[in-house]
């Protein structure tokens, strides 16, 4: 049961991630841009609310009560796993230099919105730990054919 509700954690991670990542740039614009046409819609604002919480409340749930989970070894599954997680956080760190370098001048600071970019920020921090881990899960697993140690 534990291995059951491992998953669907982390498959409530892997929905909200995208959902960031998909909404990267209006999140930006909306959280970072002042009073300007180029503002993001306020729904934006709340699927970024809603995927910070489900990815916060997964992550910790599963990093603090489940057990690390126990996988075949699968080294090539692996590695596309942590390449996935890194490039996932890469993509939205780039994204928040060339908003916040390129558009420095028009950027209006609030401590909320500071506040919610960093936890989105965070978020998907946590989700590409969580992928690195399910990675290396993967290709550190022993196999049948090798020698177990004691």
């Amino acid at each position: 049961m534990k291995i059951v509700l491992s998953w669907l954690l982390f498959t409530a991670e892997s929905a909200g991630a995208p959902t960031i990542l998909w909404n990267g740039v209006p999140i930006h614009r909306r959280l970072l841009l002042g009073h300007t046409a180029q503002q993001a819609d306020p729904s934006v604002f709340v699927l970024g609310a809603v995927a910070v919480i489900l990815i916060q409340s997964a992550y910790w749930i599963r990093l603090r009560c489940l057990p690390q989970l126990q996988l075949k070894r699968q080294l090539v599954l692996g590695h596309a796993i942590q390449f996935l997680g890194r490039l996932s956080f890469v993509f939205i760190g780039g994204l928040f230099g060339v908003v916040f370098f390129t558009r420095f001048e028009e950027l209006e600071f609030s401590i909320w919105k500071v506040l919610f970019l960093l936890a989105v920020l965070f978020s998907l921090f946590c989700y590409t730990l969580d992928l690195d881990r399910l990675g290396k899960a993967f290709w550190e697993a022993q196999t049948d054919d090798r020698p177990r140690s004691p």
